[in-house]
């Protein structure tokens, strides 16, 4: 669970969290970003009161991917959940997508795009999102409908094997990983997701769409240039 200033909704996303994987052997690790603000406190107080949520923590923001990471690191579990701290997406979806993992599939993730799903943003972000994953299907061959949403379940063993070759650390992460997955055989498997957070409708933050552009960019070069990406197969 990676968090950068989430002091103010930390303590709801691990409490409803825990609520809904009642009666699953479980961990929270909560990665604190480099917050400014009260998330490490918040987050030490939670791991005082259960024993099994956890904390990593350093001082500079890294971003979301590094975060990840660093989460993967310390967790112990055969399958592995990234599930954001802002409560966009409502933990109660998260027992499903385990669900689809355990009927054959290596990795399961939310989309946007798919019948069912309920999604409430801005009609730029829309545009944007719709760009995006347009851009990522034509230069990457990655067939799947959404890159970006934040609930995405594993198997420990794709993540241990497509954690080495992942470079970026922020905006397109999430690309880069799936794109290294799906080189590798693994099996994804994509869920409509509910999405029902005020956030979806904030203004779009144009200098991290470039650097995500950038990243992107990077990504093609690396494997459709360079070839990076190659490897033994699953």
């Amino acid at each position: 669970m990676p968090a950068y200033n989430e002091g103010e909704n930390l303590r709801k996303a691990v409490i409803e969290t825990m609520k809904e994987l009642k009666g699953l052997d479980y961990e929270i690790i909560i990665i604190n970003d480099g917050s400014r603000d009260n998330t490490p406190e918040v987050a030490r107080e939670l791991c005082e009161s259960f024993r099994n949520v956890q904390l990593v923590s350093y001082s500079k923001n890294r971003g979301k991917g590094y975060a990840l990471k660093k989460g993967f690191e310390k967790s112990n579990g055969e399958i592995i959940v990234f599930f954001d701290a802002d409560l966009d997406i409502p933990p109660s979806q998260i027992k499903r997508f385990i669900k689809f993992l355990q009927n054959g599939y290596d990795v399961v993730i939310g989309s946007k795009y798919l019948p069912g799903a309920r999604v409430r943003y801005s009609e730029k972000r829309r545009l944007f999102s719709i760009w995006y994953r347009t851009l990522v299907k034509l230069l990457l061959k990655l067939d799947v409908s959404d890159t970006q949403v934040g609930l995405k379940v594993f198997k420990r063993e794709v993540l241990e094997k497509a954690f080495s070759k992942v470079l970026v650390k922020k905006y397109a992460f999430d690309v880069e990983l799936l794109t290294v997955i799906n080189m590798y055989g693994y099996k994804i498997y994509e869920l409509p997701i509910k999405i029902e957070h005020k956030s979806f409708n904030s203004s779009i933050n144009y200098r991290a769409i470039a650097r995500m552009f950038l990243d992107t960019a990077a990504i093609v070069y690396r494997k459709n240039i360079l070839h990076y990406y190659n490897g033994d197969k699953r």
